[in-house]
């Protein structure tokens, strides 16, 4: 795994026994690898192909070495292509790491990884300082990559990363509105998305940023404007201002990576108070606007990932109760789950494998099935506020420049899986 943890901290010897049979299995996989090199000769291509796009991306980039013609055929898209689809639907060990992101102080966000075995429970964790840009905030992964925006620069820098491959792409500065009125200022706060087009085969960020008039006398009205959106395509390494929304929405940055079949969505509200849920398409670039669905108030909410499908979470502030609203393709909302009560949860994350949701009690994280109605304490502990929580994932696909990335695989149907 790109993202070592370099101590360990043991709750009990079982946690201690499972990660010594994990490092066993590890080293019984290397010892056939090397067994394969040695043998690889007398093997038929298309099996090497076959063989290889199951293994680990640490050993794909150790086999590179091997010979030319093994480094040709993982450096090719077609590939990488093939790697996302076998390695992540026959191999569970990818899913074993979580991104956590907390504040430390009421300016300092920190993100952490934290190391999760099974059970699930966390064996141990570590602040990732080296992240490219710090302090940040992060979202993904889409394929294996995250954008990843730091709001300690000015101009704040914003970038696509792949830990996996040890690959960072500065992104350009945004320009912003091409006729932003002379006096007004973007916000610094903004909300992102990241996602994959799949009719151009191209990876792409959304982001939606609020702007005042600099010589505003302080009345409300005249700090609304609906908010500019702007769209960075990898391909072009360019961004593109999209016109502003059809209205002044005050969206939140999501918890976790709400992308579901081409589309990112994000819970906020209007100037009436009234809710709803933005969607942006990534194959038009297109927003549409969805109602919430009818939950009881008041509530802490947030939007999440279950069997493919986009859901809104909410947990009654009074009685503690979990209602799941799944979003179907005819465009209705419907009550899938009402559980609890939850006396301790403060509110719903997100999202994580499995269809298991994640909770917040104080500075615990708590995982919940919602179709075995079993919650497990992951056993990590802080006295922060959580932000964001994201799986990591490993892929090899490239965003060193522009050439490259006009060949990235045309097919993504890993992303919906990548939480």
């Amino acid at each position: 795994m790109a993202l070592c943890l370099q101590d360990y901290t043991w709750s009990d010897s079982k946690s201690f026994t499972r990660f010594l049979k994990q490092r066993l299995k590890k080293e019984k996989k290397r010892s056939m690898l090397i067994v394969l090199e040695k043998i690889a000769c007398y093997l038929p291509e298309n099996l090497i192909v076959e063989i290889l796009s199951r293994l680990s991306v640490k050993d794909l980039l150790q086999f590179k070495s091997v010979c030319k013609s093994w480094y040709d055929i993982i450096s090719s898209p077609i590939f990488v292509s093939k790697h996302l689809n076998n390695y992540y639907n026959n191999n569970d060990d990818w899913r074993g790491c979580l991104l956590a992101q907390f504040f430390d102080t009421p300016n300092e966000l920190q993100l952490y990884q934290l190391l999760v075995d099974e059970t699930p429970r966390v064996l141990g964790y570590e602040i990732l300082y080296n992240v490219p840009l710090y302090p940040c905030y992060v979202c993904g992964p889409c394929d294996g990559l995250y954008y990843v925006y730091s709001y300690g620069y000015d101009p704040p820098r914003r970038a696509l990363w792949n830990p996996a491959i040890h690959e960072l792409k500065t992104l350009p500065e945004i320009i912003g509105k091409p006729d932003l009125p002379a006096g007004f200022t973007y916000s610094l706060y903004e909300v992102y998305g990241l996602g994959f087009d799949p009719v151009s085969g191209d990876y792409k960020v959304v982001i939606m940023k609020g702007y005042w008039n600099d010589n505003d006398d302080g009345d409300d009205d005249d700090l609304k404007h609906p908010l500019s959106v702007l769209v960075y395509s990898l391909r072009t390494n360019s961004w593109r201002y999209c016109g502003d929304l059809a209205k002044a929405y005050e969206l939140e940055r999501n918890r976790c990576y709400i992308y579901v079949k081409g589309c990112c969505y994000w819970f906020g509200s209007f100037e009436d108070s009234s809710e709803v849920i933005v969607s942006f398409n990534m194959a038009n670039d297109s927003f549409k606007e969805i109602d919430v669905p009818e939950y009881a108030q008041p509530s802490s909410n947030c939007l999440a990932v279950y069997d493919d499908s986009l859901v809104f979470l909410s947990l009654r502030e009074t009685d503690k109760i979990f209602d799941i609203w799944t979003w179907s393709e005819e465009g209705c909302w419907t009550k899938k789950f009402t559980m609890g009560p939850f006396a301790h949860v403060s509110r719903p994350i997100g999202h994580w494998k499995g269809n298991r949701l994640v909770l917040q009690v104080g500075g615990k994280l708590l995982l919940y099935d919602p179709d075995t109605h079993k919650t497990e304490d992951l056993g990590f502990k802080i006295s922060m506020h959580c932000q964001g929580v994201y799986a990591y994932m490993e892929s090899l696909v490239s965003i060193k420049d522009k050439d490259e990335a006009g060949q990235q695989p045309k097919e993504s149907s890993i992303t919906k899986q990548s939480s």
